[in-house]
């Protein structure tokens, strides 16, 4: 089931702030107040709606909807949202006339937000186009995205060692380390009585722990606090 966050209708204002794309011949309202920066201004003449999905990246003052496609889309998250730097989701709203955040294409007015899979070419280099695992790739912090993400507090660390590379998390709520194991099916080496879990990436910059590819009597097993489930747990890395 998607996760969905809808605006309602009835607490959206009737005006909001001055505009980053699209400009209308109305004069536009007073500049814009520092304290509340990510505010934005509905059309004032016809409606542009638009839907865009894309993977959720931090801006200069707002935040980023990047798309498969290139486009680079503001928009302010509303608070009810649990969406985050990370997350592969769609967004339905009216591109704002007016805007503090002046990136990209233009600045959306959010009128719902709900997650979705990566498409195959954001994932595996087997799914048409992703990016191979390399030990330069998956060397370093990784957290899990959304609201809840700290790069102060990773949730897997993979680190280098002699003969090996070493995955240090959590596994069922217990400290666990693995062996990381890449090449043509790269997968976590996990002591046994835990099942190998194969690993793939979520490009640019992503990785998702998976289910064992043998998988009929699996018992779900949770990863740094995660159940690795349907399509995995994705994990973005820190800086």
């Amino acid at each position: 089931m998607r996760k969905i966050f809808a605006s309602p209708a009835v607490i959206v204002p009737m005006a909001f702030m001055a505009a980053c794309s699209g400009g209308t011949d109305d004069p536009l309202p007073s500049e814009p107040d520092p304290e509340t920066p990510a505010l934005e201004t509905r059309p004032a003449g016809e409606v542009q709606r638009v839907t865009k999905e894309g993977r959720i990246e931090q801006g200069t003052e707002c935040l980023v909807l990047a798309t498969p496609d290139g486009e680079r889309w503001a928009f302010n998250q509303p608070e009810a949202a649990d969406f985050g730097v990370g997350n592969y989701v769609e967004i339905v709203g009216e591109v704002a006339d007016a805007s503090f955040c002046m990136e990209g294409e233009g600045t959306i007015v959010p009128q719902s937000i709900a997650a979705l899979q990566p498409p195959a070419r954001d994932r595996d280099p087997a799914r048409a186009g992703g990016i191979a695992l390399t030990e330069d790739y998956v060397l370093g912090s990784w957290t899990a995205p959304g609201i809840d993400a700290d790069c102060d507090r990773p949730d897997i660390q993979i680190s280098s060692s002699p003969g090996a590379m070493v995955i240090e998390t959590s596994v069922n709520g217990t400290p666990t380390t693995g062996r990381v194991v890449l090449g043509d099916y790269p997968l976590i080496d996990w002591d046994d009585p835990l099942p190998d879990m194969p690993l793939e990436s979520r490009g640019p910059d992503g990785l998702a722990i998976l289910r064992p590819a043998t998988d009929a009597a699996y018992d779900t097993v949770e990863v740094a606090g995660n159940a690795v489930v349907g399509t995995g747990v994705e994990l973005i890395k820190c800086p």
